[in-house]
């Protein structure tokens, strides 16, 4: 009912339009495209949220497999599994009704009636869903969110890991001591979106002092950003760039020399060449 509201709004909006503007052409609407057109346009706006993606290729695949479960053709839209991987995210709905799925009245549920399982639809769903998979855009956002869930738990393991903290304490003891307050350089750290450190440097301190405090932080990024798998990145600069590393003598650069002073701004990010 509310899909049939919604069309009738869209048709009176139109007619309201032409009669006042009638030089003025509307955009065709998602569900007046072909139904090849709706998955596909839905399947690329999902690619920056590679949850959606993959629970959405997984429940569409357990469809086709058996679709006699009423189970896989059941989406409770309260569920947290739901609001954590679908809720909200441009084209997930739109997918789902593409593929024939339909919102039960006075129901969270959205389901999917044996009468109406379309294998043609099912198969070209997956295969669009299967083809995000395969861009950068996809690609880097699961890179991303891998690599926060890294750093997190790489933060939270020396509360539980003796040689971790071990690591830590020897990074610690080779960065130089923090001058006072209002003298030196404040620099501020991101370690991922809910990690924020911040303490001063000298400016003739070092970008290996700087690396010693985030292996303090933490013994795996120090790994991780002398690698190469991890970038330290200037939020400070325009447009926004790594600061170098490599080769090894770039580590006793000063601060000033990088640009990090009066103040920086850094922030660590997987590197764009592990992009694959």
């Amino acid at each position: 009912f509310s899909h049939n509201k919604h069309a009738l709004n869209d048709q009176s909006k139109k007619e309201e339009l032409k009669k006042h503007h009638p030089t003025v052409q509307m955009p065709t609407q998602m569900s007046e495209k072909s139904k090849e057109e709706q998955i596909a346009r839905c399947a690329l706006r999902l690619a920056p949220h590679p949850l959606a993606v993959d629970t959405m290729l997984k429940s569409l695949l357990s469809i086709r497999s058996d679709p006699s479960s009423t189970t896989f053709r059941t989406i409770d839209r309260s569920h947290p599994g739901y609001q954590r991987a679908l809720a909200n995210k441009p084209g997930a709905e739109d997918m789902l009704v593409a593929v024939n799925f339909a919102p039960q009245s006075n129901s969270q549920k959205i389901y999917l009636d044996s009468s109406r399982v379309d294998t043609i639809l099912l198969t070209m769903a997956i295969s669009a869903l299967e083809q995000t998979r395969l861009t950068d855009e996809y690609k880097r956002a699961k890179r991303q969110n891998t690599f926060e869930k890294q750093i997190t738990k790489i933060i939270q393991s020396a509360n539980s890991d003796e040689k971790e903290a071990l690591q830590r304490s020897k990074h610690l003891s080779k960065c130089p001591s923090e001058p006072q307050e209002g003298t030196g350089a404040l620099l501020q750290l991101y370690l991922g979106p809910s990690n924020k450190i911040s303490r001063r440097f000298d400016g003739d301190d070092t970008l290996k002092d700087v690396l010693h405090w985030i292996g303090a932080q933490g013994s795996v990024i120090f790994d991780k950003l002398t690698s190469g798998e991890w970038s330290l990145i200037d939020l400070n600069s325009y447009p926004i760039q790594p600061i170098h590393i490599h080769p090894p003598q770039h580590m006793e650069r000063t601060l000033q020399f990088i640009g990090c002073w009066p103040s920086g701004k850094l922030e660590i990010r997987p590197s764009e060449q592990e992009l694959k």
